[in-house]
């Protein structure tokens, strides 16, 4: 598996993308069919990049040095060193936010080159764009670590709060759960489900402390 990793840099940002994360996108859009699964699996690599770029860039900006990884459950960028508080919310933030940006743009297209929407797989594309990056970016900002939601809330949480935390992110977990169930997004639901009982964990073993 490791000689199917995609390595390659984008200027000072060194990017790999592990075979899991294309099998990932194309299990998410199984549903769909001919040219429809070939664009879904492009929006997906390119809205995660452009979330990712956006940890990497503001993590740059405030002088560390940054690397991406996209795998089986999403992406991650590495700083190489620790940031401060402030900038390491600033840093999270970025990435769901470069994702608004990418959906605003591509939702205006259409409005200022309306023939776009007579173009079955443009508008397609477009119609995917929009979803993945503001659905996408609203439901990672929830308070469920390690969501960047749950990252900013640990962050400003403090040392202290990290117990409340973690209780909030498993009733947020569990009514996302409920909500993906009843909706029949099974993915959403498993990836909620295990991010519930991870901070369930850190609740149990800090119980016992």
């Amino acid at each position: 598996m490791e000689n199917l990793t995609l390595r390659f840099r984008l200027g000072r940002i060194p990017i790999e993308v592990e075979p899991l994360f294309w099998l990932m996108a194309f299990v998410m859009g199984s549903n769909l069919r001919g040219p429809a699964i070939v664009l879904w699996v492009l929006v997906v690599f390119v809205s995660i990049m452009v979330h990712e770029l956006g940890h990497a860039l503001a993590t740059i900006a405030f002088g560390a040095r940054a690397k991406i990884k996209l795998h089986s459950m999403g992406g991650l960028t590495y700083p190489d060193r620790k940031l401060t508080r402030s900038q390491e919310v600033l840093m999270t933030l970025a990435g769901p936010f470069a994702g608004f940006a990418l959906a605003a743009v591509a939702y205006a297209i259409p409005w200022q080159f309306p023939a776009v929407i007579m173009s079955p797989n443009a508008f397609t594309l477009l119609s995917f764009i929009v979803s993945v990056n503001f659905w996408w970016g609203v439901m990672n900002l929830l308070p469920v670590p390690p969501l960047d939601g749950g990252h900013v809330a640990l962050a400003l949480a403090g040392p202290r709060r990290q117990y409340a935390v973690r209780v909030l992110a498993v009733i947020v977990a569990g009514l996302v759960v409920v909500w993906s169930v009843m909706a029949g997004r099974m993915y959403t639901a498993v990836l909620f489900g295990l991010l519930g009982y991870q901070s369930l964990q850190v609740i149990t073993r800090t119980a016992r402390a």
